[in-house]
């Protein structure tokens, strides 16, 4: 399944965006997404986020749906700014 590497802003903390994150992964699961992997910068200010896809084009229409768009923007991520970094080939875990 294709992984894809996401950045966006946050302006309530990482805690708050896990719990969101959380509460969101049953919808995730419905369309075949998955997230493996969530991070922040020091002064979690950006979110960087690993996901499991099974159709690229999943990501930018769950994250377009009015509920979900409603629960990240709820939670601080700053929906406009959700940027694709890479798409992910094969993942090391030591």
């Amino acid at each position: 399944m294709p992984k894809v590497l996401s950045t966006m802003n946050i302006s309530q903390g990482f805690a708050r965006w896990t719990e969101m994150a959380k509460t969101l992964a049953p919808e995730m699961e419905k369309v075949g997404a998955k997230m493996l992997w969530a991070g922040t910068n020091p002064d979690e200010t950006q979110a960087f986020v690993l996901m499991e896809l099974q159709d690229m084009s999943q990501m930018q229409t769950f994250g377009e749906r009015e509920d979900i768009a409603k629960a990240r923007a709820e939670a601080g991520a700053d929906v406009a700014s959700t940027t694709v970094i890479s798409p992910i080939g094969e993942i090391y875990w030591p």
